[in-house]
């Protein structure tokens, strides 16, 4: 190909390089892209410029060698641009969808949404499982559904990293290798084990803890708190927190001792803050979720405790909560 050829090659991959990471930039970090009508005619042009077969024209020059190998050439990869388009196309498919649509317009509103449905789906599960005489068969099934439910959601959405269902961004070192993390979760292998409930009944009440476990994780802390995040740290941790442990105030509506309630409480809301704590400086719900389910779990076949020994874990679960949770977050703002 002639010197003059060439340069003109040169001269448009340069152009269309801007676009393409100015387009890329936008996508990425500005809410209104979908609005910004520049924008659209932009990524209008970049997708001629693909499907015309230029593209292909130009990164076959690139192969043989025939660009300068200084020439910024991202928008030649072979994924760069077919990958904006096509993320840009989810986008678009996203942003019709109403669910996302209410998610985008109101995060708080949206997941006081989900704790209404998980609250109410669950308490009546409950009810309905046993009418028909089989404990926690309905609330497994409903607990499944709307497991998948949300999970759908997360994925089709790619909110999976922004809801915390991803590997820790920190070192476990960080967090002391979550040794006050696993004495928290073996509480109910303090008070020792009964084997007096059938196999159906253990085999139900393990699946729907487990999924209580997973669902109150990605309710309260990948949603609620950050949601309410981007309107004040400090605030969202103490709400997170405090609604994770008055939300089992609905025990008593089901027949649980007042006394043993109102401790649950108040242990309740200081393991919400340490699992708060967590997910804010590792951006993951993980270890919470794991935690929550062995917690969970393990309550299916432990022993009714003294009212002594009851009121001893309670305090020996606030005291550690609120203090690895504070360690956590200390340990973040020295780092800040």
């Amino acid at each position: 190909m002639q010197k003059e050829e060439i340069k003109y090659v040169i001269e448009r991959i340069e152009h269309l390089e801007k676009i393409f990471d100015e387009v890329k930039n936008s996508f990425e970090n500005e809410p209104d892209f979908f609005e910004n009508e520049n924008m659209a005619k932009k990524v209008s042009l970049l997708t001629q410029y693909m499907d015309s077969g230029q593209w292909l024209r130009d990164y076959s020059l690139d192969e043989k060698g025939e660009l300068p190998k200084e020439l910024k050439r991202g928008i030649l990869s072979e994924d760069g641009l077919y990958n904006l388009i096509c993320d840009i196309e989810q986008g678009k498919k996203r942003k019709a969808n109403p669910l996302f649509k209410f998610f985008k317009k109101d995060e708080i509103l949206f997941a006081v949404f989900w704790i209404i449905i998980y609250v109410l789906g669950f308490g009546n599960s409950d009810t309905l499982s046993e009418s028909i005489g089989i404990p926690k068969l309905i609330t497994v099934i409903f607990g499944i559904l709307l497991s998948a439910g949300i999970l759908f959601f997360t994925k089709t959405n790619n909110l999976s990293e922004y809801f915390g269902l991803c590997k820790p961004q920190k070192s476990a070192r960080e967090f002391l290798f979550y040794i006050p993390l696993v004495i928290i979760s073996s509480v109910n292998l303090w008070f020792g084990f009964t084997s007096e409930i059938s196999p159906v009944t253990a085999v139900l009440s393990v699946l729907s803890m487990f999924l209580v476990g997973f669902l109150e994780e990605i309710i309260f802390r990948g949603m609620l708190f950050n949601g309410m995040a981007k309107n004040g740290v400090k605030t969202a941790i103490i709400v997170s927190s405090l609604t994770f442990g008055f939300g089992h105030i609905v025990n008593l509506l089901f027949g649980a001792p007042v006394f043993e309630t109102l401790l649950q409480l108040v242990y309740a809301s200081a393991v919400g803050f340490c699992y708060t704590a967590i997910f804010y400086r590792g951006k993951s719900i993980v270890p919470c979720i794991v935690s929550h389910i062995f917690v969970n779990s393990t309550s299916v076949f432990t022993l009714q405790p003294s009212a002594e020994i009851f009121v001893i874990s309670t305090v020996i679960q606030t005291v550690l909560g609120i203090g690895y949770g504070i360690f956590i977050l200390k340990k973040k703002e020295a780092r800040a």
